[in-house]
């Protein structure tokens, strides 16, 4: 055996005494006992300190750092629920948005007297050569980006409140 592998050995022996390795490790450490006599000594003289040890009292942590620690993870693990589930509804909430705009389209149409032309529909007109883009396409726009930014500006302001709402809690 090289020296590098016995120094390997002989730092298991403590472990080994301890009974606190792998049942690959206590075999090797079995093995190189065996034929070792300055480690077999050595493993003898831990075993006596390993079965004294094992009669010290286990240390218990005081009950307020037990109820402190708990009381930490909890409130780690509400955060980690409250943006989990803050993640699912804004997930909901651009979806929902998403199909409002499609949905409201035909009603669009509808109410400006052209759905006969949602089937077909035509963003722009050529007059005179040139590409004007129709007033209810406009129109439609603006009104589909003031849902959205009525909708973003609810978003932050109900993410101001409730940020308030966690700092007084």
């Amino acid at each position: 055996m090289t020296m590098s592998e016995h120094d390997k050995i002989r730092e298991l022996l403590a472990l080994a005494a301890a009974d606190a390795l792998t049942s690959a490790e206590e075999k090797q450490v079995a093995e190189h006992v065996r034929s070792c006599i300055a480690c077999s000594n050595e493993l003898e003289a831990w075993r006596p300190i390993a079965s004294e040890l094992r009669r010290l009292p286990t240390p218990q942590p005081a009950s307020w750092l037990v109820q402190a620690t708990l009381a930490r993870a909890e409130a780690k693990l509400s955060v980690q629920a409250e943006h989990d589930w803050n993640r699912r509804v804004m997930i909901v909430v651009v979806a929902f948005a998403w199909l409002l705009t499609i949905a409201t389209w035909p009603v669009f149409h509808f109410v400006s007297g052209r759905f006969g032309t949602l089937l077909e529909p035509q963003f722009s007109h050529t007059q005179f050569g040139q590409t004007w883009f129709s007033h209810t396409s406009i129109s439609f726009a603006a009104f589909t980006a003031l849902g959205w930014i009525a909708g973003g500006v609810a978003a932050v302001m109900l993410a101001i409140r409730q940020r308030g709402e966690r700092r007084l809690a």
